[in-house]
């Protein structure tokens, strides 16, 4: 096994095609077919299922791009700095929209308090946009809502949110039971979104199904919705705050109902990671 085996291997994940994989790597089909035959044979296993247009990992192939992620990553950020070795290269974070719009900004002001030299690549995403990302090592960390039990993943709950709904001012309700919340017209999140899942498990317990007049993947149109009259909307609290306190939201109680999801911080598990990441994360394992 040699260094550009494994970059070769490494691309063939990210374009699910060997001659994708080739042309991205400015070499030929064949150079990658015998590279890839090298490791199988030196594996003694099949790392590549061959598929009609496309190949997809084995499970020894995955357990293999994990071994050799980190290794690939870190020999990058070395390579990335040798013209400027005083310099590190930005810490990649995906994070969901929630954190990014409330606590993430804070967060990242206290790392540079200390570190004034540190800098950022911050993208939002979806929590599963965000765990991809992070397995492919696109990103270094990410933050996403939900607790997620990943066992190549170190995770860490950094914070949690209560879930409100909130309706335009004119709405005279200012209490509903949950059953009556569920015959309005709702406007919801789209699937897959942690506040979506969490109120959809919170029906499906109690035997309903949701039936949202309006789905979108963006709060902000959601909230503009709402204001305008439309229904009523499940969001974060921390992210409606100031316009209920303002008038321009009503939070309304629903009686027998209480909603939270988690912040949860994951990283790959590694023997090898980048300085800033290192020192990212024992930042938050100091913090409460």
């Amino acid at each position: 096994m040699n260094f550009k085996q494994c970059m070769i291997f490494r691309e063939i994940t990210k374009t699910k095609n060997f001659t994708k994989a080739a042309n991205n790597l400015y070499l030929t089909q064949s150079a990658v077919s015998h590279a890839v035959k090298d490791l199988e044979v030196e594996a003694g296993t099949q790392l590549f299922e061959r598929l009609h247009r496309s190949v997809r990992l084995t499970p020894a192939g995955e357990l293999f791009l994990r071994e050799i992620q980190p290794v690939l990553e870190e020999f990058e950020s070395v390579e990335a700095r040798l013209t400027n070795l005083e310099k590190r290269p930005p810490l990649k974070i995906a994070s969901c929209i929630t954190y990014a719009q409330t606590e993430l900004p804070q967060l990242l002001q206290k790392f540079n308090d200390h570190y004034p030299e540190a800098h950022f690549n911050v993208q939002v995403f979806p929590a599963a946009e965000s765990i991809a990302r992070l397995e492919t090592g696109e990103v270094d960390l990410a933050f996403i809502e939900g607790h997620i039990l990943q066992p190549s993943f170190n995770a860490k709950k950094i914070t949690d949110y209560r879930l409100c709904v909130v309706a335009a001012p004119s709405v005279v309700e200012s209490e509903l039971s949950f059953p009556e919340l569920l015959k309005r017209p709702l406007l919801l999140r789209e699937h897959g979104s942690a506040v979506r899942e969490t109120f959809e498990s919170a029906a499906v317990l109690q035997g309903f199904k949701l039936f949202p007049v309006w789905e979108s993947v963006d709060s902000q149109a959601l909230i503009s919705a709402v204001k305008a009259g439309f229904g009523f909307s499940v969001q974060p609290y921390r992210l409606v705050k100031e316009e209920i306190v303002q008038g321009k939201l009503k939070e309304i109680t629903i009686t027998d109902l209480q909603l939270t999801n988690d912040i949860t911080a994951l990283v790959r598990k590694s023997r090898y990671q980048a300085s800033w990441l290192r020192e990212f994360w024992e930042m938050l394992n100091q913090s409460k």
